[in-house]
């Protein structure tokens, strides 16, 4: 959009940028970066329960502001100057959040409640804008001004409260911000666009969004690694661990980016019979999916850190690794469930089965790492061949059901065409054919029938033969079709195709 002093947001729809993501929207990710580093060496210096739950508490607030600004600005696209002044005031809030997670300073209870509330207050303002500007969208803004209001009223009210029930007055806030986009869906005035189009744009921008959301936490987990090593130096431990972590991180891309991130929303899914719950249910997974991520980078950096082959991996770092994993392979499973896989011959058991399989085989694995039986470096490889052999299997199933899928087209083909290519081009070879299957006579090995090559005179026994040694030489060869040379046959068979033609020989 051409930057004046003042514009009027707009509907998705109306927006002739294709969706495209703003220079301002990956500023706006960058203060995230830095949050995620701020909150992933608070939990690293802390790997306990009470350390993990401050962590889990401080990144779903995290997560929930950069959420509800996201979502704001895919459906409402505007950047102009009153915007731009509004985001950099929630960039400042959302840095002093994490600030506060990480220091725990003196009445840090007071000041993140002022800080969350800096960090809506610039949201309440833009949909204030937008239900100036755009009257159709006004059911919409009011419904989130009053449930974004309601909340950041009680976190201006809990600063009041005390003790421990300062946090209970903190959950319901949250609650009801969770709860308004689930509430909205169920109205008839819910969704301000009413352009195919713009749904489309509306989808593909959202999800793009959330991909590189996720990606900023894998890179973020790649240079804890890479910072850590730089830290304790390069050595063969350091080398091999971290290796193993690298790994694992690999697998982690790749089970969501060769996935999930181009997949399409189920308009019905196992969970859910309409589209916009299933989008509901795939933003809302990709909570823990970050969570999982995140606190993965932390179990990564303890890995690279093991300072010997043999030593026992720590408890705590355990069950820290295996948290993380497992949140992450589950979080994955259920984005499965409402999506359809971005490759054709995968469907949802392909994908979602290696998922939780792996989930499940993760907790033995840390039981037998966290009880000191094994030595940390068989623990953590065992750790990686279980992520790691997720992606492998869903990798050769994709390959089967590709070429199950493949060779259906083409037997469908040929059945409707009688016939196939290689069929009709092929011929009798010259002379006539042997009579023995040699490799069979030279094994002094009994053959049922005989089969013949049409493409080199090879003479083979049958698939009923104990040496099946007719579709041996096709696998050796690629040769593609044979010939039944027994007295009164008269067909032939096609091997990629697997297609018979009865009457091959009295039609040649």
């Amino acid at each position: 959009m051409p930057l004046t002093k003042w514009q009027s947001p707009t509907l998705r729809h109306e927006v002739d940028d294709e969706g495209r993501v703003t220079w301002l929207e990956l500023f706006f990710d960058l203060v995230y970066v830095a949050a995620l580093i701020q909150l992933g060496d608070r939990l690293s210096s802390d790997v306990s329960w009470s350390g993990g739950a401050a962590f889990v508490g401080a990144f779903v607030i995290l997560w929930w502001t950069w959420t509800g600004t996201t979502a704001f600005v895919n459906r409402f696209p505007v950047d102009d100057v009153t915007h731009r002044v509004l985001t950099f005031v929630q960039m400042f809030a959302v840095g002093n959040i994490a600030v506060l997670a990480a220091t725990n300073p003196e009445n840090w209870e007071r000041w993140l409640a002022l800080a969350y509330v800096g960090a809506r207050l610039p949201l309440l303002a833009m949909y204030w804008r937008v239900r100036r500007s755009i009257p159709s969208a006004r059911p919409v803004t009011d419904y989130f001004l009053r449930c974004f209001g309601v909340s950041a009223g009680l976190w201006l009210v809990s600063i009041a409260v005390p003790g421990r029930a300062r946090l209970a007055v903190w959950a319901a806030a949250l609650v009801v911000e969770f709860a308004a986009p689930v509430i909205l869906l169920r109205r008839p005035d819910g969704a301000p666009s009413d352009s195919r189009q713009g749904e489309a744009r509306y989808v593909e921008h959202f999800q793009e969004r959330y991909a590189l959301f996720t990606i900023i936490v894998l890179g973020e987990t790649f240079v804890k690694t890479l910072s850590e090593v730089g830290d304790i130096g390069i050595s063969a431990t350091s080398q091999v661990f971290g290796g193993l972590a690298f790994a694992i991180l690999i697998a982690l891309w790749w089970t969501y980016f060769d996935d999930v991130a181009d997949a399409h929303i189920r308009p019905t899914s196992a969970l859910a019979r309409s589209s916009s719950i299933n989008r509901l249910i795939w933003v809302y997974t990709h909570l823990p999916l970050a969570l999982g991520l995140t606190a993965f980078g932390v179990a990564a950096k303890k890995i690279v850190a093991t300072e010997e082959f043999n030593e026992p991996f720590k408890d705590s770092y355990t069950w820290l690794l295996a948290a993380a994993l497992v949140t992450t392979l589950v979080a994955v499973a259920v984005l499965d469930l409402v999506t359809v896989s971005p490759h054709f011959a995968i469907d949802a058991p392909e994908r979602i089965g290696p998922r939780l399989v792996a989930a499940a085989l993760l907790v033995p694995v840390a039981v037998l790492l966290a009880s000191g039986s094994v030595d940390a470096i068989s623990g953590i490889g065992l750790v990686t061949a279980v992520v790691v052999g997720q992606i492998m299997v869903e990798v050769v199933s994709a390959h089967r059901s590709e070429y199950r899928l493949g060779r259906d087209v083409r037997s469908q083909i040929a059945e409707l065409a009688g016939r196939c290519s290689h069929l009709d081009d092929a011929t009798a070879p010259a002379g006539s054919p042997a009579t023995v299957c040699q490799p069979c006579a030279d094994k002094g090995i009994d053959w049922v029938q005989l089969r013949w090559c049409l493409t080199c005179g090879h003479v083979g026994c049958c698939d009923d033969s104990p040496g099946q040694h007719a579709t041996v030489h096709h696998r050796a060869t690629g040769h593609p079709v044979i010939a039944s040379i027994e007295a009164n046959a008269t067909w032939a068979y096609c091997y990629p195709d697997e297609v018979t033609d009865p009457v091959w020989r009295s039609t040649t």
